[in-house]
């Protein structure tokens, strides 16, 4: 084959473009300080880059959100040893005014500074985070009592439940609660009694069980042959209850579940009642706990788990015990009551204990999320070691490949130069 000058001079510009090429590369890499700067300089480096940069970017959110929840936390741990704090000086104050040698006066004096307190316990559980009240479950921006110390979460029919609980995602398929819902803390007051038992117990007062969001109108039920869902009230057996019919809206359904309840009778007729929210089926009792299981019915197809069991619930205009604990001290310390004095000294250890348990809660959440946020650095700077390795040039070694392809590149030149240089007055001397 003839080899001609052309084809020489098109070789060699060929050559001189492939080792410019990769002196081109070398030189990016050097400026980018990455191995890589587009995919098809290396694809499975690429994707193993993408891979882990969606891995940190995560792990960075998680930090992010395990910070949040603790500064959510402190603010309640402050909020909580404020209140513990004023049960303290109640105490105090509670103690000495029940000493036969207080005057009337003198009573009415310590009376006064328990209004304060009181009415500081009331700023105190419409604590605020960023502009989000801490203890008002889901409904962060309601406060949790009224002027008057009732509780308020909206006014109107609003309510509040115990299992409304803010859970912040702290690692992967970790989830942590960062709120503590207000009757919790302040306990539920229907009546004189409750002023001498537990807070938890209180709650047992008002209870509810929220099912679902459900759409009967493309998933009736079918029970036209008679099923059952079965009822435990107050921890006692379960009691089945036959509901009847073909329901594609939940209005018939309620009413058709309220009719058995009647018909099951005592202990469930007049203890509880079903009725609907936003296409969900709420029941409540406002006496005692129950819960929920399926019979014949699955509780499924009526929005319901398998055994769920009730919860607190506290309706907006409700007394708070905590609260009329105080109440009941400032009117016995008005109307010199010595046995009433007395009787609050008990109460407001059973509220400091409450609080203290709740305080305790606090501390295991902190100390577990302390040890998630440790975790979570130690993961990030291990992904970004992984990542460097993956993506960061060895800038010696570029440097090196650098000068070689220079000297490859300009020997090239040179040949180049050589290789073209006759022309064709050279071949007409």
């Amino acid at each position: 084959m003839r080899v001609t000058n052309t084809m020489m001079a098109n070789n060699m510009m060929r050559n001189l473009t492939r080792n410019m090429n990769r002196m081109e590369k070398m030189q990016q890499q050097m400026a980018s300080g990455k191995k890589f700067s587009r995919p098809s300089d290396d694809p499975i480096g690429v994707s193993r880059s993408l891979r882990l940069n969606t891995e940190v970017a995560n792990m960075e959110q998680y930090r992010r959100n395990a910070d949040d929840t603790q500064s959510w936390m402190d603010t309640t741990e402050m909020a909580i040893s404020n209140m513990n704090t004023i049960l303290q000086r109640a105490n105090e104050l509670a103690v000495q005014a029940a000493s036969e040698t207080n005057s009337i006066e003198e009573r009415k004096t310590i009376a006064g500074e328990i209004t304060e307190l009181r009415n500081q316990l009331v700023q105190i559980g419409n604590t605020n985070y960023a502009g989000s009240y801490i203890f008002s479950g889901f409904k962060t921006d309601k406060p949790l009592f009224n002027s008057a110390g009732k509780y308020d979460i909206g006014g109107g029919s609003t309510r509040l439940t115990l299992d409304e609980v803010i859970e912040v995602n702290i690692g992967m398929g970790d989830r942590i609660g960062m709120n503590s819902v207000g009757q919790r803390i302040f306990g539920l007051y229907s009546g004189v009694g409750d002023l001498d038992i537990m807070t938890a117990d209180t709650l047992k007062h008002q209870q509810s069980i929220k099912g679902k969001y459900m759409d009967l109108t493309t998933n009736p039920i079918d029970a036209t042959a008679g099923e059952t869902i079965e009822i435990s009230y107050a921890g006692g057996a379960y009691t089945p209850i036959i509901i009847t019919g073909a329901f594609n809206n939940f209005t018939d359904l309620k009413n058709a579940i309220n009719g058995a309840i009647t018909t099951a009778g005592a202990p469930l007729s007049g203890n509880i009642t079903a009725s609907v929210v936003d296409n969900k089926l709420v029941f409540e009792s406002n006496s005692n706990i129950f819960s929920i299981r399926s019979g014949s019915l699955p509780a499924a197809s009526i929005g319901l788990k398998e055994n769920q069991a009730s919860v607190s619930r506290i309706d907006s205009g409700n007394e708070s015990q905590l609260i009329a604990v105080f109440d009941q001290l400032i009117k016995d310390l008005e109307d010199n009551s010595t046995s009433g004095i007395s009787s609050a000294v008990s109460r407001l250890n059973k509220q400091a204990s409450n609080i203290n348990a709740l305080r305790a809660e606090i501390g295991v959440k902190s100390n577990r999320l302390e040890l998630t946020t440790n975790r979570i650095l130690d993961d990030t700077l291990n992904l970004k070691g992984l990542l460097s390795k993956n993506e960061d040039a060895d800038m010696a070694e570029v440097i090196m490949n650098i000068k070689m392809e220079e000297n490859v590149y300009q020997a090239s030149l040179s040949t180049g130069a050589r290789i073209i240089q006759p022309s064709l007055i050279d071949f007409l001397r």
